[in-house]
């Protein structure tokens, strides 16, 4: 009697941690999605570029794999220029990869004009990875829901 009644304790205890450890990376997920937002809403595609990791690979619609921060203050440059001026980012699922350091996110995005116009929405796929306590973006891949 006592055994069961403590294996049940033990693994509600183990499902209430591992939801809260998920609550938390959401939570850190999002606060690092609030600075891309503002970044990306003052037209700093530079401070964009400082989110994602020394290495990383952006995807963007209708392109190859491109590498580097550079290649992220081009691509958004060219969103910029093309006439978003804002972007919401809007998280759907989070979860943590094999290790501590590593997690993804699967979300959409909506880019607007200045006058508050849609200028494109879709979804994107973000392979987070944590350097120095820090969430920073490691693979970006996102693509249109629009069709052209």
């Amino acid at each position: 009697g006592n055994a069961c009644r403590l294996d049940h304790t033990e693994r509600d205890l183990r499902r209430a941690k591992k939801r809260r450890i998920m609550a938390d990376l959401k939570k850190e997920i999002e606060e690092a999605n609030a600075k891309f937002m503002t970044a990306f809403n003052k037209g700093d595609a530079k401070a964009v570029s400082e989110l994602y990791t020394e290495d990383c690979r952006i995807m963007p619609t209708g392109e190859k794999t491109l590498f580097g921060k550079q290649s992220v203050v081009a691509v958004f440059d060219s969103v910029m220029k093309a006439g978003a001026k804002s972007i919401l980012l809007t998280v759907e699922e989070v979860g943590p990869l094999d290790s501590s350091t590593m997690a993804y996110e699967r979300s959409i995005y909506e880019f607007k004009k200045e006058n508050g116009e849609s200028f494109d929405k879709g979804k994107y796929v973000v392979l987070w990875k944590k350097v120095n306590g820090q969430w920073y973006l490691y693979t970006d891949i996102f693509n249109s829901s629009v069709s052209s």
